[in-house]
């Protein structure tokens, strides 16, 4: 294990907790919007920033694409700066993904991460 593994690592202290904790951030009025997706941010504590990802079946039908989908955002995530923002994103697609565009898809969360960290 590297010495900087539980450094970005994605603890219990990075996830929502509980069904419906979304609403108050998807209700917030700042979003960062990409081609396929769409961050939903809410200013909270500090220190550690948390992620939800909202997938629906409409876009992705398979559960296989979804936890696929869900496992990149949240590796991008582990591995960027702003997971010690102390913000509350919830990550939401605006389009469906083809297998193909998976790449694509983590390029534009990480850009949306980077434009939240230079916005902050």
């Amino acid at each position: 294990m590297p010495r900087n593994a539980r450094l970005q690592g994605y603890s219990r202290r990075h996830r929502f907790a509980g069904p419906g904790v979304f609403g108050p951030v998807l209700r917030g009025s700042r979003k960062l919007r990409g081609r396929i997706s769409v961050l939903h941010v809410v200013s909270a504590r500090e220190g550690a920033s948390r992620l939800g990802i909202a997938l629906t079946r409409r876009l992705l039908p398979l559960s296989v694409q979804r936890n696929r989908v869900k496992r990149i955002a949240r590796e991008t995530f582990r591995r960027h700066p702003a997971k010690h923002l102390g913000v509350d994103c919830v990550l939401m697609l605006r389009t469906p993904i083809a297998p193909g565009e998976y790449p694509a898809f983590a390029t534009e969360v990480a850009e949306l991460l980077d434009r939240l960290q230079t916005a902050r």
